[in-house]
């Protein structure tokens, strides 16, 4: 490890710029991620995830940290390698600032053509450094370590294109048995293949049949309606009966070593992501909504789902009311 820090000195990261100019700090932010100070080293991360991952963008010199953070993450005598995982694992699904601030940037058309390349270049690069790291994720998936392995399950779900590394996650998650952190871990993240057509969905409806555990099942429903265009009928009622999610449910989703969202997050995306899905989602709210569910459960499912374009944006801080679907 002394060898691989001292390294840092040899790359010229004052010529490197990162979100808030240029990286002269990121040396000594990387070193502070083995201090024996848990504050240091949760201060180390909250600067590393502002400068060289603003807001899910990544810099220029992104992509020359990540060898240094493989590095960390695969000693034993590093603390807290499981958020190094998670961070390489953000790293890798970071996107080009250019891309999502098109639309507000005031540049000609050239100028933005000539930063977007340039800033896609850095994902590219950002995405293969990270990925060079691929022995380590795929032994440490196998460790009986829940953050370790899930984070190091997280790492690899970012690189869900060719569908490479289904393999090894369906086999650790079949190899987890009753471990509940574990299962529910891999079958959230396998969603991410399910959005780009890489799952094997014969084997995400075989798991979910023989699944009881509750926050496992609602995982692969989610995966389930999104890797099929005519979802499943069981998995939209999984679904929609857990709109509102069972406190130990959302425990299990919260344990996760990446920052992971509220299980209500990921069951509207899926349902939103069919035409029955949503009928199914907007029915399902206003059944509640009859019944006299709580208002403050009802109020945060309407604020998720005015991202999702079901429920307009000035409608929110508003009585609750039934919902309809736009333009009907």
């Amino acid at each position: 490890m002394r060898v691989m820090l001292e390294g840092l000195n040899k790359v010229d990261w004052g010529s490197l710029q990162h979100a808030y100019g240029t990286a002269e700090d990121v040396p000594a932010l990387i070193r502070m991620l083995i201090s024996p100070s848990p504050a240091d080293r949760r201060d180390a991360f909250g600067s590393l995830y502002g400068n060289l991952w603003h807001q899910g963008t990544v810099y220029q010199a992104t992509s020359r940290a990540v060898p240094f953070l493989i590095e960390l993450a695969a000693s034993e005598s590093t603390p807290d390698r499981h958020e190094i995982l998670s961070y390489l694992g953000a790293l890798a699904g970071g996107t080009s600032y250019a891309d999502v601030h098109r639309g507000i940037m005031r540049l000609s058309q050239e100028e933005l053509s000539v930063l977007l390349e340039r800033e896609l270049r850095w994902v590219d690069q950002t995405r293969r450094a990270v990925k060079s790291g691929e022995a380590l994720y795929l032994a440490t998936l196998r460790t009986n370590d829940h953050p370790m392995c899930c984070a190091a399950a997280y790492v690899l779900s970012r690189f869900p294109e060719e569908g490479e590394y289904w393999t090894p996650l369906r086999a650790r998650y079949e190899a987890a048995h009753n471990d509940e952190p574990v299962r529910c871990g891999i079958a959230i993240l396998t969603k991410e293949f399910s959005a780009r057509r890489t799952a094997d969905t014969q084997w995400l409806a075989a798991m979910f049949e023989q699944e009881s555990l509750p926050s496992v099942r609602i995982a692969l429903a989610v995966s389930l309606a999104l890797s099929d265009q005519r979802p499943r009928d069981d998995a939209l009622q999984v679904l929609t009966a857990n709109l509102l999610t069972d406190s130990q449910v959302e425990q299990v989703y919260r344990i996760q070593p990446w920052n992971n969202e509220e299980v209500v997050w990921d069951i509207i995306r899926a349902l939103c992501a069919t035409d029955l899905g949503r009928r199914s989602l907007i029915s399902r709210f206003n059944q509640l909504l009859a019944e006299g569910a709580p208002n403050d459960r009802l109020e945060h499912i309407r604020f998720v789902l005015s991202g999702e374009g079901i429920v307009n944006r000035s409608e929110l801080g508003r009585p609750l009311r039934s919902l309809t679907l736009p333009n009907e």
